[in-house]
């Protein structure tokens, strides 16, 4: 089975699944953490292996080590399953990907829709949404509204 690796961390959220992406130091692992607590599910922290689902018409990703690993900065890694012992999947689809990104007044203030695109992975689109983030705010209640919004309907 062909696959592809992208950097990101991969949660499942009331059943949606969300990759999460953007820099170094730009929340990733912490909104996981923060969905953890909320009772949603870590699929893979840092780097998420990605293959087509048996259709062919969607993606799926999963870890890539065999324990759950997750990064908390200035703390060190820890054992996912240890902290939240049902806090973790195997593998989920890829319903859409979120991209962190820091806020711009210029370029964000007033906005009233999300910035969407796609990215394309082995022949296959994925709905991207950029949030943009400001100093103080909280990935996690982001990524969980879009997820939300998504399950109503279909789309963010």
């Amino acid at each position: 089975m062909k696959t592809v690796k992208l950097q990101g961390v991969l949660v499942s959220i009331d059943g949606i699944g969300v990759l999460i992406r953007g820099p170094a130091g730009s929340g990733k692992s912490l909104a996981a953490l923060n969905l953890l607590r909320q009772g949603h599910h870590l699929v893979a922290d840092d780097l998420v292996e990605i293959f087509p689902d048996p259709s062919g018409e969607a993606l799926v990703g999963r870890s890539v080590e065999e324990h759950f690993r997750i990064e908390v900065r200035g703390l060190g890694l820890f054992i996912a399953e240890v902290l939240f012992p049902h806090g973790t999947r195997p593998s989920t689809r890829i319903d859409f990907v979120v991209d962190l990104d820091g806020y711009d007044p210029a370029r964000d203030l007033g906005r009233t829709s999300p910035e969407t695109g796609k990215l394309r992975v082995m022949d296959i689109d994925l709905l991207t949404v950029r949030v943009p983030v400001a100093s103080g705010m909280d990935p996690a209640l982001l990524v969980d509204v879009l997820a939300r919004a998504f399950k109503q309907n279909g789309t963010v």
